[in-house]
């Protein structure tokens, strides 16, 4: 990464420049304003909606890694060749995350420091809660991302596991809105997302300084959806590939 310096330079100054259109939009939407919806989370609407878009790069990261590397691998032709070595499928997945993983959570922490010593965005940090936090985020969206590689790697193009997650992420979970200005009976979709357990704990240890008892029911949550979605996810990519093989499409994209 920091051999590209230039493409380095560019993300962080993207990155910036989001702040800042943030920011504007936040004082003008707080003008004259209160947000009553947000006191559980400081009510700070700014505060609010920049965890939410840090939030959505984890996201794109668990979901998207594990199949991006195998479409990488499948247009350069050396898909076979890395699957068919002794270098055993589960190893080849989680080193090819790693990376992405550690990118998205500097990026993250950059733009925490710019919004609490730039913008001066009031946030109470819990690390160890938030970092706790992200780790179950990642591990827990990761076995879903997998799901999606073990299906793209049969059908080439196009993952309805991705897709639907990611709208249902985007409309259900709070990223932008609190959950509970949805109706009823679009609320109950919520509760079923892990996404909208993660995106609340997070938060909470990011603005609020919650402690670990505080977001403990999140958390176990997270844990028990990663001990269910990692193997599940290993299990249906290994299907994914074992079929792929049988046909002969490995290399196929």
């Amino acid at each position: 990464m920091f051999s590209y310096r230039t493409a380095l330079a560019l993300g962080i100054l993207g990155g910036f420049i989001g702040l800042l259109q943030f920011s504007f939009m936040g004082r003008f939407l707080t003008d004259g304003n209160s947000f009553p919806a947000l006191e559980k989370y400081g009510g700070n609407l700014l505060a609010y909606l920049i965890i939410g878009t840090a939030f959505t790069s984890f996201l794109g990261v668990a979901l998207s890694s594990f199949q991006s590397t195998i479409r990488s691998e499948q247009q350069m032709g050396t898909l076979e060749y890395l699957l068919m070595s002794n270098t055993r499928i589960e190893l080849i997945l989680a080193y090819s995350g790693l990376m992405n993983f550690l990118q998205a959570f500097l990026n993250v922490s950059i733009l925490l420091i710019i919004v609490v010593f730039v913008f001066d965005i009031p946030m109470a940090i819990n690390a160890p809660a938030a970092i706790l936090a992200m780790i179950l985020t990642i591990t827990s969206l990761s076995g879903i991302g997998l799901m999606s590689a073990g299906i793209i790697i049969m059908t080439k193009v196009g993952d309805p596991i991705t897709w639907a997650f990611t709208t249902l992420t985007g409309l259900f979970s709070g990223v932008l809105f609190p959950v509970e200005y949805l109706p009823g009976y679009l609320q109950a979709i919520s509760m079923v997302l892990p996404t909208t357990y993660a995106l609340d704990a997070l938060r909470m240890a990011l603005i609020k300084n919650a402690s670990m008892s505080e977001i403990m029911p999140q958390l176990t949550l997270l844990l028990v959806i990663t001990l269910i979605t990692i193997p599940l996810g290993f299990i249906i990519f290994r299907m994914g590939f074992n079929q792929a093989r049988k046909v002969g499409s490995l290399a196929q994209y």
